[in-house]
């Protein structure tokens, strides 16, 4: 295909990306036409952002990819692969079709187009356009709200649009990217969520020699544990650090690459997320506060395009909220779910709806609550008031027979379990966001009679003696300072990547 079939257009605007009639096609064709960016099965790739003009060797940095920015020195990029890097250029949707078409002579394997929030639906377009004229390139879009991973006292929330600081409770606040993931995991599932985020701190020191190397450790253990890919910036001190051989740069990096190695996966084996909470929504920032507050408080949950809400995207699913105004074939599948036992939870939604004619059962100031069947739909008038309690709620109405994951002691980790399908064999995933090693004791559910522990400090693996009880498997893990992973299985059954 000829790669100057890409014009520019002022029906764009500056990013001005279209092609011409000859490549213009429907939405299906295009759909069919285009490969996976990348396997679904693989993860955990972490692509270092580098601004220094010097490089130190490929084969002691164990990264998968350099991301170097398009207004960098092109010698650079150059250098870098004739040094033996993969190297991936960073552009904004304007940039993209130059450096789409230096691709060659710079030997770049695939660019990220990054953008504003505002812009983001622009990237989006123009990398799947350019997928098709440059089938041999790799072209992937950044998450557009990356945020830093960290452990915090306070969070601003939004209440009817004024910005407020939460109040203090006993379990501390998170930064995480997991509700970022699961939007973009239902949004844009031709790609592996790709998460990046500026370095924030208000200390005049840090800014000026970094962050620490926990922080850089948290930000791959989080990726990892939640099946995404990374753009690591580091800080020029670190890059000149490592240019020049210095032992503390390079005892820092030691411990980076470690966790990086073990998160990254390559694997043919389908892994699925063990949710049984499904978010119905089409906009990122009027769901976003409250499923973030869901995944701190480990709800596991998957995000539903308003076009997924069916039959099948509910299938496994106990309980459903609805931000998105349902259709009328929706409604009906919504109504299906609760007479068979599913809790459905509506969010400032018009009506009428069916459930309504049999007039509610429990009323509050805020919530008219209605049986039908076996479940019950819950209708909040004004929407989620207090994200926290929200999510607190939602755990409560699954009760303890339907929570897929349970953590004591752990008030700063967060849990993700995955399952192998078709197969007696689990995985859960736990990030420790305040970095201080503790024991955590885990509540899973299903039956099992092998547990074995690793970690990127000790490695693979330690088994641990599981109490199997009503369906559930308990267990006490001995340490955990940022990331760990838990292989469950059955005797006989072969757990763990490594022996």
């Amino acid at each position: 295909m000829d790669r100057r079939r890409f014009v520019k257009s002022a029906g764009w605007g500056t990013a001005g990306l279209l092609l011409d009639s000859a490549v213009v096609r429907s939405r299906e064709d295009r759909t069919k036409s285009e490969p996976p960016v990348i396997p679904q099965t693989a993860w955990g790739r972490v692509w270092v952002r580098w601004t220094e003009p010097a490089l130190p060797p490929a084969k002691s940095l164990h990264t998968y990819g350099l991301a170097i920015p398009w207004d960098a020195d092109r010698a650079l990029m150059a250098s870098a692969r004739k040094q033996g890097y993969r190297v991936y250029a960073v552009a904004t949707p304007e940039q993209a079709i130059s450096a789409a078409e230096a691709s060659h002579t710079l030997g770049v394997s695939g660019i990220v187009l990054e953008s504003g929030d505002s812009a983001q639906k622009l990237a989006k377009e123009a990398a799947r356009h350019l997928r098709l004229a440059h089938p041999e390139l790799t072209f992937l879009t950044a998450g557009f709200s990356g945020k830093q991973p960290a452990m915090k006292g306070s969070t601003v929330i939004k209440d009817g649009g004024i910005l407020q600081v939460s109040s203090p409770t006993e379990q501390p606040w998170i930064d995480s990217n997991l509700a970022q993931v699961r939007f973009d995991q239902a949004f844009s599932p031709s790609q592996i969520p790709l998460i990046d985020f500026p370095w924030e701190s208000s200390d005049a020191l840090q800014q000026a020699q970094g962050p620490g190397t926990e922080d850089y450790l948290l930000a791959v253990a989080e990726t990892g544990a939640t099946h995404s890919d990374l753009i690591l910036n580091l800080h020029p001190t670190l890059q000149k650090a490592l240019v020049h051989g210095s032992d503390e740069g390079w005892a820092v990096w030691k411990q980076i690459a470690q966790y990086m190695e073990f998160y990254l996966r390559e694997d043919d084996r389908p892994v699925a997320l063990q949710a049984n909470v499904g978010v119905v929504t089409n906009d990122f920032d009027a769901s976003y506060e409250t499923t973030n507050l869901m995944a701190r408080h480990n709800v596991v949950f998957r995000v539903l395009p308003p076009g997924d809400l069916t039959p099948q995207g509910l299938q496994g699913l106990d309980l459903v909220v609805l931000f998105a105004q349902p259709g009328d074939a929706a409604v009906r599948t919504v109504a299906g779910f609760v007479e068979a036992g599913g809790i459905a939870i509506l969010l400032s939604l018009r009506g009428p709806f069916p459930w309504q004619s049999t007039g509610g059962d429990r009323s509050t100031d805020h919530s008219v609550t209605y049986g039908a069947g076996k479940g019950k739909v819950i209708e909040l008038a004004e929407g989620v008031a207090d994200p926290g309690t929200f999510a607190q709620d939602v755990r409560r109405l699954l009760g303890k027979d339907k929570l897929p994951i349970s953590l004591w002691n752990a008030s700063t980790t967060l849990g993700v379990p995955y399952k192998l399908p078709g197969s007696p064999m689990a995985t859960l995933e736990l990030v420790n966001y305040s970095a201080d090693p503790m024991p955590v004791q885990v509540c899973v559910k299903g039956s099992y009679s092998v547990v074995r522990y690793e970690t990127p400090e000790r490695g693979c693996c330690e088994s641990i003696a599981p109490i199997r009880q009503d369906g559930f498997t308990q267990f006490d893990l001995p340490w955990l300072k940022i990331g760990g992973r838990v292989h469950l299985g059955a005797m006989g059954v072969s757990t763990g990547r490594r022996t």
